[in-house]
């Protein structure tokens, strides 16, 4: 899949599955130095996801300063012909001053088996 750089940062677009509703979130940073994935509520939010008794709730911090997240699984991520299923990510305001959907973390790039080619800017599986 080929790596789009906005930002001087690169975003990848993927589709979501949350409780049989799907969405196509269009950027999505990908990013190695985020330990975690984490998704925008206002984003996924239109397909159901919202905070309800129960979810874990936590605290994050990254260059932009602390956020209070919670949890979800998804029923599935797919990026490019991959598919993750029962995948667990963050939710959260993601008040970063750029536009995105969300951030596809080293949690996600590890259990895909992805590796970045900056020079070509494309992203492939291991699986593929």
């Amino acid at each position: 899949m080929n790596l789009d750089v906005d930002f001087g940062l690169p975003f990848v677009s993927v589709i979501v599955q949350f409780r049989g509703q799907n969405l196509k979130l269009e950027k999505v940073l990908l990013d190695t130095g985020s330990a975690r994935t984490i998704f925008k509520a206002d984003v996924v939010g239109e397909i159901g996801v919202v905070p309800e008794a129960g979810d874990a709730v936590d605290s994050i911090q990254g260059v932009g300063g602390i956020e209070y997240v919670y949890t979800k699984t998804f029923d599935w991520i797919q990026f490019d012909s991959l598919c993750l299923e029962h995948f667990q990510v963050e939710i959260g305001s993601m008040d970063y001053g750029i536009d995105i959907d969300g951030i596809l973390g080293f949690d996600y790039i590890r259990a895909a088996g992805l590796m970045i080619d900056s020079v070509k800017l494309q992203v492939y599986s291991l699986a593929d």
